[in-house]
């Protein structure tokens, strides 16, 4: 392939020729921020949902809401009102929904940290070092399932973080309210900042609408664009250090196996408000919940699966590149593992070392004994700007790899926005390089574009720690138009989508192209879909495919159904897929999920699919979850089933008592249970 050099430098210049025109189109000064006063409190705060004590009529209220949509300065139907309390431990967060008829409330979500957003609930985002670009997510539905997330530079979204705090939501005849306590020692912020970004938000998705207090043109991430969190005096608060310590103990019985017992502990340090470490011995990495089965009928690679493990999941977002030099389930078993994140001044990093056993890609994937270092550092520039550095060293006994990848995120005018990553690695043969540039742009009547070229030279090997494996040039053009009705219509929105790909080998040879044109549109409770894809995809010889997705759905305050057709052709040879998911809530206690399916695909080969999942909310803290999996290949007359039930006790976030019972295909039964109690202190600093 030719150097990539050329190719980095025409793009760059592409898409910069924004940055270089305002002079002679300037763009109209932001519109100005909203702003709302904490007060502090001397009351012990009761949080039970309903807003009673006399500081919350006395607290300012956050009030005049807008229509979540890219048309900006569209006011809300329906009133919402936030106000924010706090003390030298906890920052308090109260929401007043009013709401016409209590009884078009969607509550169909039980489990913590589902997508509350599909129910009625609401959220408040937190930029506590007000850098623009950064931000913690707490929010709560009606049935009063929590959910928490960490935003980075306005792009990455981390559900996986989770925080301590608590909530509670009341209802009354016309309105309903929700009271969170969140504690600082969960949050990381400069001490000497009283001001705070923030935003509040709101879903009520029985209208198909969402409300911001900030009028960020339905951009729930554009974090430059939220209000401002003023007084707030967190001299006391800066003085409170943690220290943790998570042992845990488990218990595995096996079938026909000998019983097996493991301990280890990890240790949680936060020695500032800035930065924590996190240092594990012999972590437990059993997954409590089965992987579901995936199948994609149009491509044989390896599919990425998400990562379940806390070591991993905390922290992950920095991590987080369009080229993604770090799959984490390549990590299998650690003997020792050390993590370090925080931000000072304007650097974000984090540190990430394990040894122990990793999958080798290139070795029939063997598990070998490893070292693997991670080092990730960001630097904010300007307002929106940020530039990157991420090293990534594997050693292991029969060779070594070094990744070094450096990247920068340029925000260019409000709605278009640039990433830009060039990566080089060394192996045993030399020096090797990968590089990724895209741009994103959309206006407020609605129209949006994505471009994308990216190239990984041969002989790069980003499997040794990612995903992709094969030496590729690729370029990738998204555009599209939406349209959103005012609230009085039943027709609420319709989306239009062109999408084209076109991906060569290392001898530039065609491995992958397709065109595909996507539709949807929203009618009342009911969503359609057309998705009409035209490709051609080289295995050993050029072949052509091409697939119709059909898909209907119906939304309920209880319930939802979704049916899905794909019919099309791949290597001469029909494919078609049939799906029916159905979700539901019972007694606001139940959260019941079913999916079947039937593939029938290379030539004779059909499978069926089933799926069954149950959580049952007992209490606040314990729950059960069953989840159950059969897949049966006629072709191959082979079925495989998998059944899991985890019944869990919740003492804390990261304390929880786990007793699992599983059944696989194989018929062998396995009983496990994991006790893990967090003892965590605050301890003062000097003064």
């Amino acid at each position: 392939m030719k150097s990539s050099f050329v190719y980095v430098l025409v793009v760059f210049a592409g898409l910069t020729l924004p940055v270089c025109a305002r002079g002679h189109h300037p763009e109209p000064s932001p519109m100005e921020k909203r702003v709302v006063n904490a007060l502090r409190t001397e009351e012990k705060i009761l949080i039970d949902g309903h807003l009673s004590e006399k500081d919350w009529d006395r607290a300012e209220k956050a009030r005049d809401f807008f229509r979540a949509q890219p048309n900006r300065g569209v006011r809300a139907a329906l009133k919402t009102e936030a106000m924010v309390l706090y003390d030298d431990a906890t920052l308090y967060v109260g929401f007043r929904c009013f709401e016409p008829d209590m009884t078009r409330l969607r509550e169909t979500l039980t489990r913590r940290d589902s997508r509350i957003w599909h129910d009625d609930a609401v959220e408040v985002v937190l930029d506590t070092y007000d850098d623009d670009r950064n931000g913690y997510v707490f929010g709560v539905n009606t049935l009063g399932t929590q959910m928490d997330e960490h935003i980075g530079n306005e792009s990455v979204f981390t559900m996986t973080w989770d925080a301590r705090w608590d909530v509670r939501v009341a209802k009354g005849e016309e309105f309903w309210t929700a009271e969170f306590a969140i504690p600082f020692s969960e949050l990381r912020f400069s001490a000497g900042n009283s001001t705070w970004g923030i935003n509040f938000w709101r879903a009520h998705p029985i209208d198909g609408e969402s409300y911001s207090w900030s009028d960020t043109g339905g951009n729930f991430g554009r974090i430059s664009e939220f209000g401002e969190l003023r007084g707030l005096s967190l001299g006391a608060t800066s003085k409170q250090r943690k220290l943790g310590i998570l042992p845990y103990a488990t218990y595995r019985a096996l079938e026909e196996l000998p019983d097996d017992r493991g301990y280890g502990v990890d240790f949680l340090i936060q020695p500032s408000t800035n930065f924590t470490t996190n240092l594990t011995l012999n972590p437990d990495f059993s997954q409590l919940e089965s992987d579901p089965t995936l199948i994609d009928l149009t491509s044989d690679r390896e599919l990425s699966l998400p990562e379940r493990r806390p070591f991993f999941r905390d922290g992950a977002d920095l991590f987080r590149l369009p080229l993604n030099l770090f799959y984490s389930r390549r990590v299998q078993e650690i003997d020792l593992g050390l993590k370090t994140s925080g931000k000072i001044g304007d650097y974000n990093f984090a540190v990430l070392d394990t040894y122990g056993k990793l999958i080798d890609r290139y070795d029939g994937d063997r598990k070998k004994q490893a070292n693997l270092l991670n080092l990730r550092v960001n630097r904010d520039l300007g307002e929106r700007a940020v530039v990157g550095f991420m090293g990534v060293q594997k050693h292991q006994a029969d060779r070594d790899l070094s990744l070094v990848s450096m990247n920068g995120r340029l925000a260019l005018r409000r709605d278009w926005s640039t990433q830009l990553q060039y990566v080089m690695n060394h192996v045993e043969d030399g020096l090797h390089w990968a590089y990724h540039a895209s741009s994103n742009w959309s206006n407020e009547q609605g129209l949006f574009a994505n471009l994308s070229l990216s190239e990984i030279q041969d002989g790069f090997r980003p499997n040794e720690t990612g995903l992709e494996d094969e030496a590729y040039r690729k370029w990738v053009g998204r555009f599209g138009y939406r349209h959103e009705y005012p609230e009085d219509r039943r027709l609420q929105s319709y989306l239009i989508r062109a999408t084209f790909y076109h991906q060569t080998d290392e001898d530039q040879k065609v491995r992958e192209r397709y065109s595909s044109l996507w539709g949807s549109v929203d009618v009342d409770r009911f969503g359609f879909v057309a998705v009409g894809r035209l490709g051609e995809q080289r295995d050993d010889a050029l072949f052509d495919w091409r697939e119709l997705n059909l898909q209907a759905s119906y939304s309920s305050t209880w319930s939802e159904f979704i049916l899905f057709q794909k019919i099309g052709r791949r290597l001469d040879r029909n494919i078609r897929q049939t799906d029916l998911r159905a979700d539901a809530t019972l007694f606001d206690k139940a959260t019941l999920s079913f999916f079947g399916g039937r593939a029938y695909w290379q030539g004779r080969r059909k499978t069926w699919f089933l799926r069954f999942s149950a959580n049952y909310q007992f209490t606040r803290k314990a729950s059960s979850r069953i989840y159950y999996e059969r897949i049966d290949e006629r072709l191959k007359r082979r079925v495989d089933h998998n059944f899991n039930w985890v019944m869990d006790y919740e003492f804390t976030p990261e304390s929880h008592f786990y007793l699992v019972f599983q059944r696989t295909q194989d018929s062998r039964r396995a009983m496990f249970a994991k006790l893990a109690y967090l003892f965590d202190t605050n301890f003062l600093a000097r003064r």
